[in-house]
């Protein structure tokens, strides 16, 4: 269970932060940010879901997914601190935060995916209604995406 929400809500935070960076703060499309949003929308609607019913396959999504976005993660960081801006240190610091949840996302699928005997320790599988509304939560946010995608 807590893996699940450790990939959704790391998918969906760097998802946010590209597209508020590319809609409000006029930054341009590069091949990083891309990768990066592509890699975040997989996260959490595709491999947070699958980590419900089959971990392995789960954890071996989420892993390629977060290594499509290291090097957007690694380009921020380069990036970010030769701007010139008053919000430059607020950026640093929720650039930071999100470099952390991706770098915990993918110590964690990286042990499930290259450790031996990790598949049977970690929380406990949701029930069935909770698996349910987990399940239709990433369905949600991808039609809300896919609804407001053309208007960006």
């Amino acid at each position: 269970m807590t893996r699940y929400l450790l990939y959704f809500l790391t998918g969906v935070a760097v998802a946010t932060f590209i597209l508020f960076f590319r809609g409000y703060g006029g930054v341009p499309h590069s091949v990083y940010s891309d990768a990066a949003l592509v890699g975040a929308m997989a996260l959490f609607g595709v491999a947070s879901w699958l980590t419900l019913y089959k971990m392995r396959i789960g954890a071996t999504v989420a892993l390629l997914c977060l290594l499509a976005q290291v090097p957007w993660v690694l380009r921020l960081w380069q990036i970010i601190p030769h701007r010139d801006s008053s919000l430059t240190s607020y950026v640093l610091l929720v650039h930071g935060v999100l470099s952390g949840l991706v770098l915990c996302a993918l110590v964690v699928s990286a042990r499930y995916v290259l450790g031996r005997h990790s598949w049977a320790a970690g929380t406990p599988t949701p029930g069935f209604v909770l698996k349910i509304i987990l399940t239709l939560l990433p369905l949600a946010v991808a039609a809300a995406w896919l609804y407001v995608m053309p208007k960006l």
